[in-house]
């Protein structure tokens, strides 16, 4: 390489220093959510979805894994950058202040009972009469009739654990769990290989609440941006790949 375009090539790193020094951004996600973000924050659907929507910008994903409910408040005060798993209805009760993503992805709850039970809901006020546990933040996030039926549920838990709850769950030391579809079978499935628990156990499963839309919230606008065009950059690409 001559001596112009040694002088250029320094030239353009200079100009381009995210290339060098991406920034960190820090976001705030959910501890315990598998598949979804996994117990070391180096993966996950969340995080696979965030890596690719900020790293062709220059920026640089710094997971901050907290019980559930806490992410809001690291956020509120300014501890993080992004904070995940919110939407629209959760922004304007809230109050937050922040640029969203718009609804990128879905969690689908469902109430779970073991088979053996024989227990039958149809609707969230049968709830009332059993125990259940549910994950940390569930009744803020759901609201009304199930945070009326919680509130005067006196067997009514919430734990950050979601693992907690299947094992509650299996050990017959409550009627109910709640949660996520996908990562209750991932943690079932943890479990069958551990040894844990038998793959013949049966699970009733109650679609009572629907599938619950959520983005990410932004400190920045610029940033936010960037996020959703990368984004859509890459479901661009993929779609094309797919159609050749």
């Amino acid at each position: 390489m001559n001596k112009s375009s040694l002088y250029l090539s320094a030239l353009l790193l200079l100009s381009h220093p995210a290339v060098c020094q991406p920034k960190e951004i820090l976001v705030a996600f959910g501890a315990s959510l598998p598949p979804w973000v996994l117990e070391d924050g180096s993966g996950g659907i969340l995080v696979d979805m965030l890596n690719t929507c900020l790293r062709p910008s220059g920026y640089e994903l710094q997971p901050k894994l907290l019980p559930y409910a806490r992410r809001i408040f690291a956020y509120e005060a300014d501890q993080v950058d992004i904070v995940t798993d919110v939407n629209e209805k959760l922004i304007s009760e809230r109050g937050l202040q922040g640029y969203y993503s718009g609804d990128l992805y879905s969690y689908e709850n469902f109430l779970m009972s073991l088979s053996t039970r024989g227990l039958h809901i149809t609707k969230v006020e049968d709830i009332s009469q059993y125990s259940l546990l549910s994950w940390q933040g569930a009744i803020e996030k759901i609201g009304g009739a199930y945070a009326e039926m919680a509130q005067n549920n006196k067997q009514y838990k919430e734990t950050h654990n979601q693992k907690t709850q299947l094992r509650m769950l299996f050990r017959h030391r409550v009627d109910f769990i709640q949660l996520d579809g996908n990562i209750f079978e991932y943690y079932r499935q943890e479990m069958i290989a551990d040894g844990e628990i038998s793959k013949d156990i049966g699970v009733d499963k109650f679609p009572l609440f629907g599938k619950n839309t959520n983005g990410f919230l932004f400190k920045s606008k610029s940033v936010r941006d960037a996020c959703v065009a990368n984004l859509a950059a890459a479901k661009s690409a993929l779609s094309g790949s797919e159609h050749p």
